[in-house]
């Protein structure tokens, strides 16, 4: 590749034309190693991440861009069938639940508006049912209340 060449992928990268992960795996293609690509990147100005967004939404979940910062994936999307916190925790997005724990291992309310017990009828008298009271304005995803 020519020093041409090379300035004319950048500017096509600057253009949007070319993304930077496909230029770095051109790079990597002609022999440079990944941190050298993304010097040449930076060099040109084009290794920085996103600037912010003007949006501003409206209402609260009014949109916008979610970003989630996770040590490991979510496999799946249930939580029915999640098998550890990665899983659980990235449901949420999709599914919320009528009480969560807090750090302290606490079970607190977050669609319910409160946690039910024998006290305050929750329990059942004879620990065969259990119902739950949700907090003013909650939904199902149907619309119903």
């Amino acid at each position: 590749m020519t020093e041409r060449e090379l300035r004319r992928l950048i500017a096509s990268v600057k253009a949007g034309r070319v993304s930077r992960r496909t230029f770095v795996r051109r790079m990597v293609g002609f022999g440079l190693t990944a941190p050298l690509a993304t010097q040449l990147l930076a060099h040109a100005g084009l290794a920085q991440t996103a600037s912010q967004s003007d949006y501003k939404p409206t209402k609260a979940g009014g949109g916008g861009a979610l970003k989630l910062l996770f040590w490991q994936a979510a496999t799946l999307l249930n939580p029915h069938f999640a098998v550890g916190a990665k899983d659980s925790e990235g449901c949420r997005i999709f599914y919320e639940p009528l009480a969560a724990w807090d750090p302290e291992g606490n079970l607190i309310p977050v669609l319910a508006a409160e946690i039910p017990d024998i006290e305050n009828g929750g329990i059942a008298a004879d620990g065969m049912s259990v119902t739950w009271k949700l907090k003013k304005g909650v939904e199902w995803h149907d619309g119903l209340a």
